[in-house]
């Protein structure tokens, strides 16, 4: 290992204790050195936020796939109910649907 002479540098030379020289001898791989970390951190940051995308995504993707289920529900029983309503009105049977729902009749003993 090579040892660096310190007196015959200037106060100038020296940045906080390592001198100019060693920037200037090593700048292509300081350099390329910083690229690297610059282009971890945005790779990182693009995964990052893609992930968070994701994710939004997915639970909006849940929560209409349950909002879709239960308008297909509510339309197969309207379907249903309205089928069966009209079968009632061409058998002329006099029923209809009660807009209250039945009472739970229960035994006192």
């Amino acid at each position: 290992m090579k040892k660096i002479n310190l007196k015959g540098m200037k106060p100038s030379d020296m940045v906080e204790g390592v001198s100019a020289r060693f920037f200037i001898r090593n700048l292509p791989v300081i350099v390329i050195g910083i690229f690297f970390a610059m282009g971890y951190i945005s790779v990182r940051f693009d995964c990052t936020t893609a992930m968070e995308t994701v994710a939004h995504l997915r639970t909006r993707l849940e929560i209409t796939r349950a909002e879709t289920q239960r308008e297909r529900s509510a339309y197969m029983s309207a379907t249903c109910e309205s089928s069966m309503q009209q079968m009632v009105d061409t058998l002329h049977l006099g029923l209809h649907i009660q807009e209250r729902p039945p009472y739970t009749l229960s035994l006192h003993d």
